[in-house]
């Protein structure tokens, strides 16, 4: 058990879940989870149920096995070990976030890359990754509800921020919570525009070195969104 509540990060939590919902991001499926800065060990998710309704009483602490660190017979995520598997991969990693955005949905079919059209979404790279559960695991209930299918997530995941899955959506991580918000968000703005120049007829993708020179994330802009959607929020 946690040796203490971070309230100010559970907070943070609530408020990143409902951005998502508010921006379009999550709808009724979807969840959260932040790593505690104090013990690196640990996670915060909250219990299984609408992310429009999700309040600080509902956040609990999990270890990075994916079992909730109290006892509790609430309801879980059946796809807590996502959160979990992407904490042990990546000690940077400290937010993360699992969604099926409509607007993200088309490119986890395997037809089309998603790729940085745009400033905002040049941390993509040129190449989002999809995982793809069959490759390992065959047919499934199309849930990543164990560590085994986690981990091979993460690994294609590998040190990206952003990972498609396969008829499933999407697995975002960030630095913090602001920062896989942005991430969050903006990968939808930059797929939308993907889908929207295919509608015209064709797209120009970022080049490499555009990549590199627009890819890290502006510490300003992502505090800019954060005061932005939190100003939206009724």
């Amino acid at each position: 058990m946690p040796r203490k509540r971070p309230h100010h990060l559970i907070d943070n939590l609530v408020t990143a879940t409902r951005i998502l919902v508010n921006e379009g991001v999550m709808d009724v499926f979807g969840h959260v989870a932040v790593r505690d800065p104090d013990e690196a060990d640990t996670f915060w998710l909250a219990r299984a149920g609408a992310p429009a309704r999700i309040s600080a009483d509902d956040i609990l602490p999990f270890g990075l096995e994916g079992a909730p660190l109290v006892e509790t017979s609430d309801a879980l995520f059946s796809e807590r070990f996502i959160h979990a598997a992407v904490f042990r991969a990546n000690v940077t990693t400290m937010a993360s976030g699992h969604h099926h955005a409509a607007s993200i949905m088309p490119y986890c079919m395997g037809g089309r890359t998603l790729c940085a059209l745009s400033q905002t979404g040049a941390w993509m790279g040129s190449v989002v990754p999809l995982w793809d559960s069959r490759n390992r695991f065959g047919d499934t209930a199309m849930l990543v509800n164990d560590m085994d299918q986690a981990d091979d997530l993460a690994a294609t995941l590998a040190d990206r921020r952003l990972v498609l899955m396969r008829g499933h959506g999407a697995l975002v991580t960030g630095t913090s919570i602001e920062d896989m918000t942005f991430r969050a968000v903006y990968a939808c703005r930059e797929a939308d525009t993907l889908t929207a120049g295919l509608q015209i007829g064709s797209f120009m993708p970022l080049s490499e070195g555009e990549i590199t020179r627009a890819e890290k994330l502006s510490s300003a802009a992502i505090a800019r969104a954060w005061s932005h959607w939190t100003a939206l929020l009724k």
